[in-house]
């Protein structure tokens, strides 16, 4: 039961920062990224939120295979794709509080089932993420003095 007020709480969370990170104009500001072209952060708010619908009491009962299945390929690719997401910021030393919260967020969701998961899909979609954003990220840094006008 606790597992599944966590993964309800957690997308819920992980909207709600996506939502800050849009209106914020202070240290995130800088920070850009696209993935296949579309802003990274509408992509988040809709991966939180099929996460959130997913573990909705109604959803489990009436598909738990394919539940858990797209719980595992959606959090193993992330997690993948946050390796490189999180490797940017480090690479390139500007580094978002929201951003790291959210992967936070991913890698908790991840561990809360990971026992549960076939590891053979894990590994495929993680190494999946990881590859997908190689290929498809873009990321950029705003100066912060470009930010003025």
């Amino acid at each position: 039961m606790a597992k599944q007020i966590i993964e309800i709480l957690l997308p819920v969370i992980g909207i709600g920062l996506m939502i800050y990170y849009e209106i914020c104009d202070t240290a995130c500001a800088a920070l850009k990224g696209t993935f296949l072209g579309i802003d990274l952060k509408p992509v988040g708010m809709v991966f939180m939120g099929v996460l959130f619908l997913i573990a909705l009491p109604l959803a489990v009962p009436r598909w738990p295979q394919m539940v858990k299945s797209l719980r595992t390929m959606m959090l193993s690719f992330a997690l993948g794709g946050e390796i490189i997401l999180v490797h940017f910021q480090v690479a390139h030393a500007v580094f978002c509080p929201y951003c790291l919260a959210f992967a936070s967020l991913i890698l908790i969701l991840f561990l809360i089932r990971v026992r549960e998961m076939h590891l053979h899909l894990v590994a495929i979609c993680f190494a999946s993420g990881v590859l997908a954003f190689l290929l498809f990220f873009r990321g950029s840094i705003i100066p912060q003095y470009a930010l003025v006008f």
